[in-house]
C-alpha cells in the first residue's frame, strides 16, 4: 500500500490533482485523498455544511477545499536510521541584520503605541537532491513528533508541495460537538545546552513570553465577547512540549449542543484567522506593519489546515513549523518559514535565534531524508 501511495503522489504532481497525507496528533494512522480538481476556492466556510474533505488556507485570502471521494488510511511505521541532530547551519548575516532591525523598529512601534503586539517571520533555505521523497519524509515527522498535526500537501495552484509539523489547533469540534480553539504562545527550547532535555516543571518563562501568550488569550475571550458568549471552559496556561520546543498553552472550550450554538465553529474561524499567535495585536494594524517589512510573501505559512467533517469531526491547525517544497528536475528547493511574537520586552537577538530554533525543526529531519 505504501508503494500505492508514493504512486498516487507522483500521479497527482504530475497531473496537476491535488493530493494531500496527513497525521492527527498523538494518533497512530495517517490518512491521503485526492481531489482530481484541483481543489475549490470558498468566499466563506460553512464548515458544517461541507462533505468530507480537507481545507488548507493562506494567511490572506480565500481557502481551497478538497473533496474527499475516497480517503486511504495506513499505520504509520518507524524508522530505523536516526534523526540529524545538528543542522550544519549556514547564517547570512545580511539577512540576520535586516531580520534585527525589523524587530528593533517594530519594539519602536510598539512603544509609540502602534499596535502591542507583531509577529514578524523570514525564510532559511535549502537545496535538495530532485529524488527527495515527501511520503518518507513526511512518515520522518510523525516520529519525531508525535504531539504535532503532521501534513504534506500538493496544491497546483501554488505550483509546490508544502509541509508542516504544528503544534498549535487553531478550532475544532468533536463528534459531540464540543468546539475548542487554544492560545498558544512563548517559546523556550525544550534542551539545555549540553543536550539534556527538560521537564516542563523546568521551564522558566520570562515576562516577555508570559505576556506574548497572554495577548493571544485575551484576543480568543475578546472574540467570545463580540458574540456574547459566555458559557466556555479555559484550562490553562499550561506548559507543553511540541517537538524540540516549549510552549505556553491554554485551551477553550464550548458544549456547542448544550449552549445551542450550531455555527459556532465557523464564526470562531472567521473571526480567529490570522490570531494574533501569527499577526499581533490589534490585527489590521500588526498586519499592514507585516507587509511594510517582509520580504516574502506568506502565502500558506500561518494559513490554516486540516480535516473536515472526517468520522464527524472538524480539526483545523494554524499551518506552523511550515517548509515549501518546489520541484525541478535537478534539484528540489525547501524554504523553510519561521516567525516570532515581538512585544516590547523582545530582544532582536533572542527572536532571531528563536526563529533559527523553529526553522530546525523540519530542518533536523528533512536532512535525514536525503
Amino acid at each position: 500500500m505504501s508503494n500505492l501511495w508514493s504512486q498516487l503522489w507522483e500521479d497527482a504532481v504530475q497531473s496537476e490533482h491535488a493530493i494531500v497525507v496527513w497525521r492527527l496528533p498523538n494518533q497512530p494512522e495517517k490518512h491521503l485523498m485526492v481531489d482530481a480538481t484541483g481543489g475549490v476556492k470558498h468566499a466563506s466556510l460553512d464548515l458544517a455544511a461541507l462533505p468530507s474533505g480537507f481545507i488548507v488556507a493562506p494567511f490572506e485570502g480565500e481557502p481551497y477545499f478538497l473533496s474527499a471521494s475516497h480517503i486511504h488510511s495506513l499505520p504509520v511505521l518507524p524508522f530505523d536510521l536516526p534523526l540529524v541532530k545538528d543542522v550544519p547551519v549556514v547564517v547570512d548575516e545580511v539577512e540576520k541584520a535586516y531580520f534585527k532591525e525589523q524587530v528593533r523598529r517594530s519594539i519602536e512601534k510598539i512603544h509609540l503605541g502602534e499596535f502591542q503586539k507583531v509577529v514578524l517571520s523570514r525564510t532559511a533555505e535549502q537545496i535538495f537532491d530532485p529524488s527527495f521523497d515527501v511520503l518518507e519524509a513526511f512518515d520522518r515527522l510523525c516520529m519525531a513528533y508525535s504531539s504535532a498535526f503532521i501534513c504534506a500537501v500538493y496544491l497546483p495552484a501554488f505550483g509546490s508541495t508544502w509541509m508542516c509539523a504544528t503544534p498549535e489547533i487553531l478550532v475544532s469540534q468533536n463528534k459531540a460537538g464540543v468546539f475548542s480553539t487554544i492560545s498558544l504562545a512563548g517559546t523556550h527550547a525544550a534542551s539545555q545546552v549540553d543536550g539534556t532535555q527538560l521537564s516542563v516543571q523546568e521551564v522558566r518563562w520570562s515576562q516577555k513570553e508570559i505576556e506574548e501568550q497572554a495577548y493571544v488569550s485575551r484576543y480568543i475571550i475578546d472574540c467570545f465577547k463580540r458574540i456574547r458568549l459566555r458559557e466556555y471552559v479555559e484550562n490553562g496556561p499550561k506548559t507543553v512540549l511540541a517537538g524540540n520546543l516549549m510552549h505556553l498553552k491554554t485551551e477553550y472550550l464550548v458544549d456547542t449542543q448544550k449552549y445551542h450554538y450550531p455555527g459556532l465553529i465557523s464564526t470562531m474561524l472567521d473571526l480567529l484567522h490570522p490570531t494574533s499567535a501569527v499577526c499581533g495585536t490589534p490585527k489590521e494594524a500588526a498586519k499592514s506593519w507585516i507587509h511594510s517589512v517582509e520580504k516574502h510573501q506568506r502565502s500558506l505559512y500561518s494559513g490554516y489546515l486540516g480535516p473536515v467533517n472526517v468520522d464527524q469531526e472538524i480539526q483545523l491547525f494554524v499551518n506552523l513549523r511550515t517548509v515549501r517544497l518546489e520541484h525541478g528536475i535537478k534539484q528540489m528547493k525547501a524554504t523553510y518559514f519561521a516567525g516570532c511574537g515581538i512585544t516590547e520586552e523582545s530582544i532582536p537577538e533572542t527572536e532571531w535565534q528563536e526563529t533559527e530554533m523553529k526553522c530546525q525543526t523540519l530542518q533536523r529531519v528533512l536532512s535525514a531524508s536525503l
